[in-house]
């Protein structure tokens, strides 16, 4: 009954915000120089097999709906440049019929529980071509392999942050930012550790003081749209510090535009801890590489391979490997989930992936994405190999009118051994069970 009679609030909140904005913005104009609105409606049907989930013993289905009120608030005081924003998400249950964070029941787990949460409020000031913000918003950095807000689920991720961009100096973009907390997609309050750092796959809420605050340093200068170079460091507290750089372009030669992409990373100790009583050892490396294509007739695509160092032993101390806890984990070890907690914490074994995507986009019929990929250990786990897996992922998308838009979606992972992600004890974190997931989604946007 709190889960409908949360959507029935969100939803009369969003009625009534649209109808007394016009009554309101002649009032507020002396301190407020534009005021607009911002409306998103996203109900969801999840189908996700029992396999998915260690000891579930049925299918989870759930139809979840998020409802997102924004607020942009420009020239406050009437003072240009300065501005701000806010945004309340919703997320209700219609169907529930899934486990999620903190429980423990029949079901397979689908990570989307019921939350009501202020997931922006922010204000900026920008003058010239730089901008100061201060505030909990969200992060997106180059394509979200490291930062992400995850907007997949339902709630997003963001963080509190002080930040200073700025274009100033021709071609190039400089991002300093210094993060004072970190809201999942989870409940507040779950925080979990263990020998190796945090575990960032339940722990939900993170916040910092100045002196232990994870640091972000990213950097861009574009000597063409064929040639981009991007360096950056992210000092993670309880997590690692990253150190690394990536360069990409597109390049146009009649009807198709190829692009390409090539990255090094590598991670150490964290500067510094707070959750934890010691920093965590953290000795890992990452790289990746791509090349596409895409036509002006719409068809397109991509094959790539990249690598996560695994972890090692030195003179009987645990050393992590590379892992990236601040991204979407369901964007890029497959959409199945079964990795996800070896993209958060690191893999025990490595990890070594190959993807080949093929795309269509037409305006008239729709978005159509297939990517298949290849997952392998880079060490191989004694008497079980170095195969975890293949999965096949299935997308498509259509606008149905300018404000609706609809989203079929499809995860199908093939097991081939059992993958041991932090451990090499405890047994598999993912079962060498073949997983599928189903997802139907309406957009409305105003």
């Amino acid at each position: 009954m709190r889960k409908v009679k949360s959507l029935m609030a969100a939803g009369l909140l969003a009625v009534a915000a649209a109808g007394i904005y016009n009554d309101a913005k002649a009032e507020i104009q002396t301190f407020i120089g534009e005021l607009k609105p911002e409306l998103e409606i996203r109900p969801r049907f999840d189908w996700t097999s029992k396999n998915a989930t260690s000891g579930a013993i049925e299918d989870a289905t759930a139809l979840t709906t998020r409802i997102r009120l924004g607020a942009h608030i420009d020239k406050i005081f009437n003072i240009p440049g300065l501005k701000a924003y806010l945004e309340l998400n919703d997320v209700s249950d219609l169907i529930d019929k899934k486990r999620t964070y903190g429980e423990t029941n029949q079901y397979a787990f689908i990570a989307d529980p019921s939350i009501t949460r202020l997931t922006e409020a922010k204000v900026s000031y920008t003058w010239g071509k730089t901008t100061l913000l201060f505030g909990r918003t969200r992060v997106n950095l180059d394509d979200q392999r490291f930062i992400s807000d995850a907007n997949w689920r339902q709630t997003p991720q963001t963080f509190g942050v002080l930040a200073l961009h700025t274009k100033e100096i021709p071609n190039l973009d400089l991002l300093m930012a210094m993060i004072y907390e970190r809201k999942w997609w989870a409940q507040d309050g779950l925080v979990a550790t263990n020998a190796t750092g945090v575990n960032f796959t339940q722990t939900s809420s993170l916040d910092w003081s100045p002196d232990k605050a994870p640091l972000v340093f990213h950097g861009t200068y574009t000597f063409m749209p064929a040639l981009k170079l991007t360096g950056y460091a992210y000092l993670i507290t309880d997590a690692s510090n990253t150190y690394g750089a990536n360069v990409r372009g597109d390049i146009k030669s009649g009807d198709i535009t190829f692009n390409y992409l090539a990255e090094y990373a590598t991670q150490t100790d964290p500067h510094k801890n707070k959750y934890l009583t010691n920093k965590p050892k953290v000795d890992g490396d990452f790289w990746r590489i791509y090349v596409g294509a895409s036509h002006s007739s719409g068809f397109g695509g991509r094959i790539g391979y990249y690598e996560m160092s695994e972890y090692k032993i030195k003179n009987g101390t645990t050393y992590r490997g590379f892992s990236t806890p601040l991204t979407t984990y369901h964007g890029f070890e497959g959409w199945a989930d079964v990795l996800a907690a070896g993209t958060a914490n690191g893999f025990y074994y490595g990890l070594k992936a190959w993807h080949l995507t093929l795309n269509y986009k037409h305006k008239d019929y729709g978005n159509f994405d297939f990517i298949y990929y290849i997952f392998n250990a880079k060490k191989s786990q004694p008497g079980v190999g170095d195969k975890y897996g293949q999965e096949i992922d299935l997308q498509y998308t259509k606008n149905i009118t300018k404000r609706l838009s609809i989203l079929l979606k499809g995860a199908f992972y093939m097991a081939d051994k059992n993958i041991f992600l932090n451990t090499a004890t405890s047994g598999p974190a993912s079962p060498s069970k073949d997983v599928s997931k189903y997802w139907i989604q309406l957009t409305y946007r105003y």
